[in-house]
């Protein structure tokens, strides 16, 4: 199949593939919205299922005819969508293991129904302030409560609630609002300063809120060590009211997934749903006219003042500079500091520069591999077995099953040239996927469909936290409308290796030009068009393999800024200021001394890419030990040193972009092991019963072990009866390392494991 998604720019570190033929960030076939979500995810903001909770409910589906309890008995649920925190921690896993750190799992929920967790605090206003100036409105704040639970057992304090302003600003008599939900998290240090940092998420139409639960963590909470954090969902984005969101399309694209549609089909097919997405919206009231940067800034200066900041420092990823930067131009006297990372700025145009921007960072990656000697040695001649590929699968597509780790179900798809290309553009935006592209490569010449299928299932999960209606408005309000098809072609000039991908996207290509004909969203100012000048103190961030916001933009947006600092980080992809040493550490300089020199002394420290190569060597592994609350039960034993925490007994190796590696511990009160063992089956995809492998003795008790294969994983569970309860000790490996870690890391973890009740 050819189809193609629109064009956001990503989620930060995000290295998903694209939809099938576009270098594009993030796809859209998922299940219809309203549709009830599996237990494979925990809903927002609800109190997490423990594991006798869940297997009651399987109990009884099975009785019913549904043996997985999620209401629909064709539906298996996701690989690591397991059981009960497996629930949350094995879905928040496949997540956190693919994008290497951000944007994970968790159901859009209808925040009137969810479970107070956490309240506007007392100290926060929840009346109207008043605005500098005549606006003719005053924004209010309204408690509410926080749409997401944290998988760091009460470690940080944050409050919620909503901040509503006019649709229009200018045209407040009609009395439309956007309800917009924020969660500011409170500093770890107690004399923090009073300046904030307010995160500006990507896309255009990137969710925010709906990840936190997993992507918190070990992404975000970094940056409350010296201040308060404030995270929003942009109007018209997430579970922001009214949202953009086109379900209509995303069902559409769900059902093609295993077709191979010819353009002509594609695109009359895909403009169909996008009209029938505005009819609704527009017949709901929506003006979609007033969903784009302008208003979205005005936004983020109306939730400064409304929460009582003077000034704060904004911190924007991908799309987010773009919304950085007009915020700059139009309310500069809130800002004490800015970050653009992979910058999107206005003057810039996707549209027609992003074949040139694929083409650069392809070069970045058959350069770099070419000068890391075992990379070269094991993958010579990358770029033309690359392009031989996409031959070979554009004349003969391979279908192939993928799971999708937040909804739920195995689905067919059909991989053909450009769905290969799509998935090695979206690779290059994460410097977790970028080592294993050559690998990528070698697979699929063998017919080893499993890397391009597990990346894939990322892209499934990510399509649940983007909002393409918000994508057109901006897009085709501010980018769109100053875009001709003589500039789209000469975008693609001497570029024929990877033009026909662009021919048929549905977000970057001329399609763009037809789609926001039908969306109707308006035509930006003149300014909307032109770089933005600014004398406030910046810092701008840029990635080597970046392929859609390259580091040219960023340099070029620096050039007019001129109390900026420029920096460029090797071996990086998009988002680099949160993937942690260097570049974290001069974001976090800057913003408590902004109007200092910046020491970017440890870019020069920085190694460049490591590739991959099948077989090396693995390194030693050595346990270190650990407790946890999990579910009201204290559970310890031990973990590999440096495999990362995801909350509720698991943690996560995270080698690579594509390493599934994990281990889980945890406790269930009132549930037979024999039953748990089941659940965990089912609900991890194993085809048959598990097999009965082994008994070890522990201080606990006697442990039986049971085995099972998944989409080529190993899974371990380990069992042992205490009291009415049952402890368990989960090992997820690749069939080459799996003796390895069940004899250094399973047989160690089951005899190290206590809880206490």
């Amino acid at each position: 199949m050819t189809t193609n998604e629109p064009p956001n720019q990503g989620q930060p570190g995000e290295p998903t593939p694209p939809p099938p033929s576009i270098p594009q960030p993030i796809p859209q076939p998922i299940p219809p919205a309203d549709a009830a979500p599996t237990y494979g995810v925990t809903p927002a903001g609800a109190e997490p299922m423990r594991p006798s909770d869940m297997i009651e409910q399987a109990q009884a589906a099975a009785v019913a005819g549904d043996p997985e309890g999620d209401g629909d008995g064709d539906n298996r649920t996701a690989i690591f969508a397991g059981v009960a925190t497996g629930v949350i921690v094995l879905a928040a896993l496949a997540f956190f293991i693919f994008s290497n750190r951000s944007e994970p799992v968790a159901a859009p929920p209808n925040l009137g129904s969810q479970t107070p967790l956490t309240t506007l605090s007392g100290a926060t206003p929840t009346s109207s302030s008043t605005l500098p100036g005549d606006r003719g409105y005053q924004p209010r704040l309204e408690g509410g409560r926080c749409p997401f639970d944290l998988t760091t057992d009460g470690e940080f304090e944050f409050d919620c609630g909503w901040m509503v302003v006019p649709e229009d600003r200018q045209n407040v008599g009609n009395r439309r609002e956007v309800r917009i939900p924020y969660a500011r998290f409170t500093s770890t240090n107690p004399d923090a300063p009073a300046d904030p940092i307010i995160y500006l998420d990507g896309g255009p139409g990137g969710s925010t809120l709906d990840t936190l639960q997993f992507s918190f963590g070990p992404v975000w909470s970094k940056l409350v060590e010296n201040r308060d954090l404030i995270m929003f969902d942009q109007r018209g984005v997430g579970l922001a009211e009214p949202s953009l969101d086109c379900p209509e399309e995303r069902q559409w694209l769900f059902s093609v997934l295993d077709e191979q549609l010819t353009l002509e089909e594609e695109r009359t097919a895909e403009l169909e749903v996008i009209g029938q997405c505005r009819d609704r919206l527009v017949e709901d009231g929506v003006d979609l006219a007033q969903y784009n940067s302008v208003e979205n800034a005005a936004d983020v200066n109306d939730l400064r003042f409304a929460l009582g900041y003077e000034k704060v420092n904004l911190l924007g990823i991908s799309y987010g500079t773009r919304l950085a930067t007009t915020v700059m131009r139009d309310f500069p006297e809130g800002i004490r500091s800015v970050v653009l990372d992979s910058t999107y700025t206005p003057d810039v145009n996707l549209t027609v520069e992003a074949p040139a921007n694929f083409d650069r960072a392809l070069a970045e990656l058959f350069e770099g591999c070419a000068q890391d000697t075992p990379c070269a040695e094991r993958y010579p001649d990358l770029e033309e077995r690359l392009f031989a590929l996409y031959e070979r699968y554009e004349a003969s597509p391979v279908e192939a099953p993928v799971r999708d780790f937040i909804n739920g179900g195995s689905w067919d798809v059909l991989f053909d040239g450009d769905w290969l290309l799509g998935t090695v553009f979206q690779g290059l935006y994460s410097e977790a996927v970028i080592p294993v592209l050559p690998q990528l490569v070698e697979e699929l010449e063998a017919g080893d469909t499993s890397t391009l299928s597990l990346l894939t299932s990322n892209t499934l999960a990510n399509a649940n936290f983007i909002s393409l209606g918000m994508m057109l408005s901006v897009q085709c309000n501010e980018e769109i409308s100053f875009t001709t098809q003589a500039e789209i072609d000469a975008g693609l000039q001497g570029l024929d290796d990877i033009a026909p991908i662009f021919d048929g996207a549905s977000n970057v290509g001329d399609f763009m030009l037809e789609a926001c004909d039908v969306w109707q969203a308006g035509t930006a100012a003149p300014n909307a068009n032109e770089p933005v000048e600014s004398d406030l103190p910046t810092l701008v961030l840029a990635g080597e393999y970046d392929p859609i916001t390259p580091p040219a933009w960023g340099a070029s947006a620096s050039a007019y800024l001129s109390n900026s600092t420029y920096v460029e980080f090797p071996g990086l992809g998009h988002g680099t200021s949160i993937s942690g040493g260097c570049p974290l550490d001069i974001t976090f300089a800057f913003i408590d001394d902004p109007t200092g020199t910046v020491d970017t002394s440890c870019v020069a420290t920085m190694k460049p890419i490591d590739f991959k190569i099948p077989g090396e060597p693995a390194p030693p592994i050595e346990l270190v030990e650990f407790s946890e609350d999990v579910f009201g039960t204290e559970v310890s034993g031990v973990v590999p040193d440096g495999w990362e925490s995801v909350g509720f007994g698991g943690y996560a190796r995270g080698e690579s972009g594509i390493d599934q590696t994990a281990i889980l511990q945890q406790f269930a009160p009132f549930a037979a092991p024999d039953t748990f063992v089941s659940l965990l089956a089912s609900q991890f995809g194993i085809s048959g019963s598990p097999d009965r492998i082994d008994t070890v003795e522990s201080d606990v008790g006697t442990w039986t072990i049971y085995n099972g294969t998944a989409d080529g994983f190993e899974f371990d569970m380990a069992v042992v009866e205490i009291g009415q309860s049952t402890g368990l000790v989960a090992l997820i490996s690749n069939p080459e390392e799996r003796q390895q870690l069940y004899d250094e890391v399973l047989l160690p973890a089951i005899a190290a494991f206590r809880v206490q009740t």
